[in-house]
């Protein structure tokens, strides 16, 4: 299925934004959809004919990137550094907290030092959803949900990070689990997603509990 981003390529042209994505494919449950500019209309449906058995090759990816190139050339934009940006996606519809590492919900900036990379002030401005491995005052792992709970519908994605020197400990895993716990008694399925070449990340879903349910890919390219 084949689903036009209208909207999202006029904003390109109008605006030139630092960002363009004018294809994601996701294949969840043995169900494809391909979200495309329109503009790449034709070049997706010859795309998903000719390349159907395995959407995710090389041959097939290389085959949207050299399909896209007019439109970068047109609008001034590059690829990313790695455009071929595939993965798998990992869901969960039931979940238990771990018992081994304990995990806290925060609710509130400043109460601890923050070891990694997330924003946690803008995350809970946007009422996203913060399960954290805290240790001597210092958040040392997070899970975080991409949206509140209040937006979601049926599904939810969420993301995790360890700090340096905290990693390899089952500190994600923790926090993936209590976060996808909290999501699931709330009625969702949990979706995580992580790049094809990221093992490490892959186990945390895997020791987590999750299912591989199929496969993503975006097409990003930047601004020269």
């Amino acid at each position: 299925m084949i689903i036009l981003d209208v909207e999202g390529e006029s904003f390109i042209r109008e605006n030139l934004f630092d960002i363009a994505v004018p294809i994601h494919v996701e294949v969840m449950n043995g169900e494809t959809k391909i979200f495309a500019y329109p503009f790449a209309k034709e070049l997706c449906e010859e795309y998903e004919k000719n390349y159907g058995s395995d959407l995710f090759s090389d041959e097939a990816l290389d085959f949207l990137r050299e399909g896209c190139k007019p439109f970068c050339n047109e609008l001034g934009y590059k690829e990313e550094k790695h455009p071929k940006n595939w993965g798998y996606n990992f869901v969960c519809d039931y979940n238990k907290p771990s018992e081994d590492i304990v995990c806290e919900r925060v609710r509130r900036d400043g109460k601890y030092i923050n070891l990694t990379t997330f924003n946690i002030a803008e995350c809970l401005a946007y009422e996203r959803v913060i399960y954290a491995v805290v240790k001597e005052g210092q958040i040392i792992s997070v899970a975080v949900s991409s949206e509140s709970v209040k937006d979601a519908k049926d599904i939810i994605e969420i993301g995790t990070e360890t700090a340096v020197g905290y990693r390899n400990n089952g500190c994600s895993t923790a926090a993936v689990k209590a976060m996808s716990a909290f999501l699931c008694e709330k009625g969702l399925r949990v979706l995580y997603k992580c790049h094809h070449e990221n093992e490490a990340s892959a186990a945390v879903a895997k020791k987590a509990g999750f299912d591989e349910a199929g496969k993503f890919f975006y097409y990003v390219l930047r601004k020269v």
